[in-house]
């Protein structure tokens, strides 16, 4: 008699694969919406992706440079977190946001429809399609998102992305606003607009907000279940009230130009003091426990959570196999006490 075994499917594997169909899916939905104006205005073309490359090179920089104490995500983490912004998400809203408008249209008259239907449509299938991401990532490795500070930064990485996208389709749909006259200009000013003006406190600041929720709910594991569920739900909610304000005539009207971007970036900047706050705490008493029980020196601990400092000590020692050597521990002595202030 043979009997054969059948392997479990892991949920991180079942996770990734999820994230590259649908990554794969929103690449397709976003060519067969961009191609043909990309054939139609290819100056237009050269523009939004010179701008995409070094608005994305220069976001990535500040957000894993800023967003994360002590040390920036893995880059593997980063990629999937941005391209899950950038293509699943906006794949997603751009189908579901097309459903949403049409139905805006038919039940409402259509001087509201016209004024309403994005702040109706996009805090809701947007938001939800960017926190899809940092649940996902979750699932695929559970050192990315350890806490809420893990999922603060992944959420700021998604919602960058999706910004990163929608600035380059925002740069055609302003060429058909000046009738396909001048397009260069047009996009040129459409980019502008959205890097300068907006994009202080757009996608990135509302995806942040969430994922500190969605962090605090799947890594702080050792606090209770219902406060980590209504906390979770507060910040979906609180991310998606600062989209919606971000579309709202009314503070389209009374505040603009700059005052909804002004009102998410505050937002942002008091989670993430929050988040880094609570972090710090968290990290300075794990480093002084190690040093308590004497597998960190004094001195070891004091410049292991500061990125300059870290660099200064490494190379204090000679070049070789002593600063290799001093490499290795900090590295190791770095991976210990990040473990140690898991809130899990």
């Amino acid at each position: 008699m043979t009997v054969t075994a059948t392997r479990a499917v892991e949920p991180r594997t079942v996770a990734f694969w999820t994230m590259a169909v649908l990554m794969l899916f929103g690449l397709w939905e976003s060519e067969k919406n961009l191609l043909p104006s990309m054939r139609a205005f290819p100056a237009s073309t050269v523009v939004d992706v010179v701008f995409l490359v070094v608005s994305l090179a220069f976001g990535l920089w500040l957000i894993r440079r800023v967003l994360r104490p002590v040390q920036a995500p893995p880059w593997s983490g980063t990629w999937l977190a941005v391209l899950w912004g950038g293509l699943a998400a906006c794949g997603i809203a751009l189908l579901l946001n097309g459903m949403l408008l049409s139905a805006w249209s038919r039940t409402l008259d259509l001087e509201t429809a016209s004024a309403w239907s994005a702040a109706l449509t996009a805090p809701i299938n947007e938001e939800f399609a960017k926190a899809a991401g940092v649940f996902l990532l979750a699932a695929v490795s559970t050192r990315l998102v350890r806490g809420a500070a893990d999922g603060f930064v992944l959420g700021a990485l998604v919602g960058f992305g999706f910004q990163v996208f929608e600035n380059f389709s925002y740069g055609f749909m302003q060429v058909m606003v000046y009738g396909g006259v001048d397009s260069t200009a047009a996009t040129a000013q459409a980019l502008g607009i959205r890097f300068f003006l907006t994009g202080l406190g757009s996608h990135w600041a509302m995806s942040a907000v969430a994922g500190a929720g969605i962090g605090y709910l799947v890594g702080a594991v050792r606090r209770p279940l219902g406060r980590r569920v209504w906390v979770a739900i507060g910040c979906m909610v609180l991310a998606m009230a600062m989209h919606w304000q971000f579309d709202s005539p009314v503070t389209q009207h009374l505040i603009e130009p700059i005052g909804p971007t002004l009102i998410n970036f505050v937002i942002a900047l008091i989670v993430y003091r929050m988040v880094r706050r609570d972090f710090r705490s968290r990290w300075d008493a794990a480093s002084a426990e190690e040093v308590r029980a004497g597998v960190l020196e004094p001195e070891e601990a004091q410049t292991l959570s500061r990125r300059r400092a870290r660099k200064r000590h490494v190379k204090a020692f000679p070049k070789g196999p002593e600063r290799e050597a001093a490499a290795s521990r900090q590295a190791a002595a770095l991976a210990l006490v990040e473990d140690r202030t898991a809130d899990r």
